[in-house]
């Protein structure tokens, strides 16, 4: 068993933890590809950081890295001790998010154990797996009118994945991961 860390946006985590979302995609060249049964993938979101003594958080960088408290888009607050609380979401324009990449493992709400993995041509999603990547509710507002669980995830993908080669249009071949939530 190995322990990786892996990036769901905001969408995603809701899902997630909505128990809506138990697959995701991966280009076959990321290091998902490595992964197997058994493996736990702890999530990464965008953060900020915080000091139990003040509100704002300065230097992004040196923040995050001493912050007693992680707050998360949505408003969950995650403390270094290991318990985290709902909040508020935060809304200071001010306030310097962090990308993903930068949260630190203390700071992750979220476990995923890997059940299964495969890989396939993008293209090939079935309307069941669009389903269980489970963007659909949230996306459902952006894409009314599309039915077509595979159309939504297709202009989803095509968000995240503008670069040729990776694009639906091109097919790329994907590392498929069915996973549960541990945490």
């Amino acid at each position: 068993m190995t322990e990786q860390s892996i990036i769901f946006d905001a969408d995603a985590v809701r899902a997630l933890l909505a128990g809506r979302k138990t697959q995701t995609r991966r280009l076959a060249s990321s290091p998902f590809r490595d992964c197997r049964p058994g493996d736990q993938l702890w999530v990464k979101e965008i953060c900020l950081g915080a000091k139990r003594t003040g509100t704002g958080n300065g230097e992004a960088a040196a923040a995050l890295r001493d912050a007693d408290i992680v707050v998360l888009r949505d408003g969950w607050r995650q403390d270094r001790n290991g318990s985290g609380r709902k909040g508020a979401a935060p809304t200071n324009p001010r306030l310097i998010w962090m990308p993903a990449v930068h949260m630190p493992r203390w700071a992750s709400r979220a476990t995923i154990v890997v059940e299964s993995v495969r890989t396939e041509r993008l293209r090939d999603i079935s309307k069941a797996d669009a389903i269980a990547e489970s963007q659909l509710r949230p996306l459902a507002r952006f894409f009314a009118g599309l039915r077509d669980p595979r159309s939504v995830f297709a202009a989803r993908w095509n968000r995240i994945h503008g670069t040729p080669g990776e694009r639906w249009e091109d097919d790329p071949e994907v590392v498929v991961l069915g996973f549960r939530l541990v945490n």
